[in-house]
Order: structure tokens, then sequence, then C-alpha cells
């Protein structure tokens, strides 16, 4: 769940590490590369919470540009990276907002364009951050140099600064999927389908994941998974759900090429923005999520004179470890006119 507090925090022996429970849509303030950018940036993060009173949090990322790229087939030589480099990046991420529309998004993204913060002031830091010593930091050059040609003199350093999502958040907490007409097909006989949901979102409780391993995502369009696999994670999703729905429960079953899916409820909102700029799970969901875990502590329980542990389950078949809300897919109207032409 999304953490809450009082007001913003800026302690300089503090941790503003990002996670997950920090908002679904964030501002990217500034992005610190070259010597010393870590500090550099747990240094911005201050600063923007303790002269602007907006919360910021840390966000790291590294950047491997070494060795040969993986050849496009066998007959042709392996490649290598023009230039060969390795950086880390830390972007400073500001503000929780539950959509992006919310009503202070405008505010806060002027407040951090115009803000001249000390970071920006100091010589020493400045230089690093524009040292030319790599590809990173030759590009920050010439952007400082193209700012200093801009027509409005009230922007300070984060005049870039932009709208995004929290980058540890998978991308079906924030997009509804776009089902196909293959996929449509797969859902269209199933009793209870998330294809009949109303609700924009829901509570993913069961994962039926037909792939054994992580696979490179360009490759995992052709990955074919076994039939008879994906065919005993359908049923076994299937008899899930009616189960769930034998005992009053709201829940739906959702097939694709490589899963299969039971999720519970339809709420029509994640959450909301606390006074303070948290955000919070609205209450359904925060309940969905706990009733629904595979360890949760009311129903898990060590079975007398066993070794293991009887875990939540519907049917017999285990939850989730962590429950986690999604957006509810939605066929288009181009993806039923491909499949009324046969296309997949």
């Amino acid at each position: 769940m999304f953490r809450s507090s009082s007001d913003v925090e800026a302690d300089a022996s503090a941790d503003y590490g990002l996670s997950e429970e920090d908002g679904p849509w964030m501002i990217l303030a500034s992005t610190c590369v070259g010597e010393g950018s870590k500090a550099r940036a747990e240094r911005l993060a201050l600063e923007i919470r303790r002269e602007l009173g907006l919360p910021a949090y840390i966000y790291r990322e590294r950047f491997d540009f070494t060795g040969r790229v993986n050849k496009p087939n066998l007959t042709e030589r392996y490649l290598r990276h023009a230039n060969s480099y390795q950086y880390e990046a830390y972007a400073v991420l500001v503000g929780e907002y539950d959509r992006v529309e919310n009503e202070n998004i405008e505010r806060d993204l002027h407040t951090l364009k115009t803000a001249r913060l000390p970071v920006f002031e100091d010589k020493e830091e400045v230089e690093k951050e524009t040292s030319g010593t790599n590809p990173v930091t030759a590009v920050q050059a010439m952007s400082q140099k193209l700012l200093a040609f801009r027509k409005d003199k009230t922007l300070g350093a984060m005049a870039g600064a932009f709208v995004t999502r929290n980058p540890l958040l998978p991308a079906e907490y924030f997009d509804a999927p776009t089902v196909d007409s293959f996929v449509s097909q797969l859902n269209e006989d199933k009793e209870y389908s998330l294809l009949s949901c109303k609700g924009k979102y829901t509570v993913v409780v069961a994962t039926f994941a037909g792939l054994g391993t992580i696979v490179d995502g360009k490759k995992e369009k052709d990955f074919v998974p076994s039939m008879k696999r994906m065919d005993r994670y359908a049923a076994d999703a299937d008899k899930m759900v009616k189960k769930l729905r034998a005992d009053g429960v709201e829940a739906y079953q959702y097939h694709d090429r490589t899963r299969s899916l039971v999720t519970v409820g339809s709420f029509e909102t994640l959450g909301r923005e606390l006074p303070d700029r948290r955000f919070e799970y609205t209450p359904e969901i925060r309940q969905t999520v706990e009733k629904y875990r595979a360890f949760n502590p009311r129903v898990a329980r060590q079975v007398p004179g066993k070794t293991g542990i009887a875990v939540n389950h519907a049917a017999l078949i285990p939850f989730d470890i962590n429950p986690a809300p999604i957006a509810v897919p939605r066929v288009s109207k181009r993806s039923l006119y491909n499949g009324v032409l046969g296309m997949r």
C-alpha cells in the first residue's frame, strides 16, 4: 500500500530511494550523471523537499554499452557499440499523483521549472555533470549550452521537467491492455470472462504463467508455450473462478498467449491523493489485496503433524503471494475488424 505522512520530510540521513509505494504518476525533475551523480541526486532530492516542499525520490538505472551485440542471424558478424562505456544515472522524481490529469501537476511543474536550487549554482557539481568525459556528460554539456539561449529567463535548470510513470510499477498498472482478435477468441466462450467486467480496474489474485523462464522481450512474441500446459492453466483458472463465484465472490478469468489470470473485483478508481500529496489505494482494493494473499495470516496456517503450510486458496489452488491491481483489458474495434478478416 502507498505510505502516508503528515508532511514532506527533509532528513539528510534518510533514504529517499524510489519504491512501488511512491505514487503511480510522478514528475521527472532531473537526471544526474557523471562523477558523484548519486550524491548529487541525493542533494537535489533533499533540496526539493526542503526548499520546495515537494516529495522527491531517487531512481537508479545502470546502462552497459560494452561487449558484443547479439548477431541478427548466424551468417552475420558480431556487432559492437560505437561508444563502449558503462554509466549509472540517478533520476530525481517528484510528487505522488493518482492520475495524469491530477489538478496539482501543472502547479508543481511550474514550481520545478522555475526553481533556483543551490545544487545547480554549485560550479563544481555543474562541471562534473557536464564534463564531456563520456557521451552522456557530453550531451548534458550540449543541453546546458542550448538552455542558455532560451527566451524565457524565468526557467531554471529543471526547465525540462515532465510527467512520467513510476518506473517500478508494471505497465498493466496504468493502461488497459490491448486485446487482439486471437486473444479475444481465447476468452469469448469463457464463463465470467474478464472482458465482460464493467470496471476500469481489478485485482489479479492468481497467475498461471506459460513462460517457465524469463525470455528476451523481442523474442517473446515468437515463443510458443506448451499447449498442454496452457490448457491445464486455463482449466485451473476456470475451476478457481467457479469456486469463488459459488462463494459469492465477483471473480473473473482471462487468458492470453502465455498466461491465464484470475481476478477479483471491479473498481472505478485505484485510489486518491492525500492532502500531503501521498497516494493510497481505495479501501476496497486494499482489502481485496490483503484478503487474497497466499499467506494471509487469517487463513494460511501450519498443518498439525506436517512441515508445510496450508496457504490461502480456492478449489485447492493457491492465490498469488502478492495480488496486484491492473487495468481491465478491452477489445478494440480494430481487433474485432481484424478478427472478421481472419487476422491474428
